[in-house]
């Protein structure tokens, strides 16, 4: 064989070897790019199910607040928390005359979901369940916001001052409270929220359908109007 021909095949084994090495570099590409989406797919089935709040508070006893007809068309559900200042605007600004709308008039079935954002507001919340139990857990609330000062109004001798002027059995108020009897339900409801979506509060959902943060009060109304016409039309 000639020194010419003993180039030229050479020349053609290394360019069968280097579109063997191609394919094989392809090849493992596309293998990691398959175990990839796999493993995707994997971690996507091992999320919980989204959960419905409205139904997660009517089969948890004890979990959530309701307020208003419990056969309303619509269902509205509140995640606030009482250190947050845009849930202090909401009940300043749209929950009162929310109420006065859609839940005094039986077209709405308003559902607080009591719930903490942090260990600073924890306690606060735990302690509006406790005020529950004696009926006034919306007065609780109210009056919290009412003395909203960022952080000061969330002290203990806060929340009892609050518990007295709003009337609670302090004696039983303070056996729950000291007794942490909701901190648990508390913590469940923050694991519940934060399945169904919420990443912040205010937090809402009109029959399902979230609405983020303190939206105009018009916006509230709107949504709400809209879940009634869907409700009355059977879609």
């Amino acid at each position: 064989m000639s020194k010419k021909a003993a180039r030229r095949r050479s020349v053609k084994k290394q360019k069968a070897a280097s579109r063997q090495t191609n394919w094989l570099l392809i090849g493992g590409i596309i293998l990691v790019g398959v175990a990839v989406v796999f493993g995707l797919l994997y971690l996507a089935l091992q999320e919980p199910d989204p959960v419905d709040l409205a139904g997660y508070c009517e089969n948890n006893d004890g979990a959530c607040v309701f307020l208003g007809d419990e056969n309303a068309p619509v269902t509205m559900v509140e995640v606030s928390d009482l250190g947050c200042p845009h849930c202090n605007d909401f009940h300043h600004e749209s929950f009162q005359p929310l109420l006065d709308t859609f839940v005094s008039s039986g077209l709405v079935r308003w559902v607080a979901l009591p719930y903490a954002l942090s260990n600073i507001t924890l306690p606060a919340a735990a302690a509006s369940m406790c005020a529950n139990e004696q009926g006034a857990y919306f007065d609780f609330v109210q009056s919290m916001y009412d003395r909203f000062d960022g952080t000061n109004h969330l002290s203990r001798t806060s929340i009892d001052e609050v518990a007295t002027e709003i009337g609670l059995d302090m004696a039983a108020f303070s056996d729950c409270v000291d007794s942490n009897r909701y901190v648990s339900q508390i913590q469940r409801n923050q694991s519940a929220a934060r399945i169904a979506g919420v990443s912040g509060t205010p937090s809402f959902f009109v029959n399902g359908r979230m609405i983020e943060g303190a939206v105009p009060l018009a916006e509230f109304q709107a949504r709400i109007q809209a879940a009634l016409e869907a409700a009355n039309s059977g879609s």
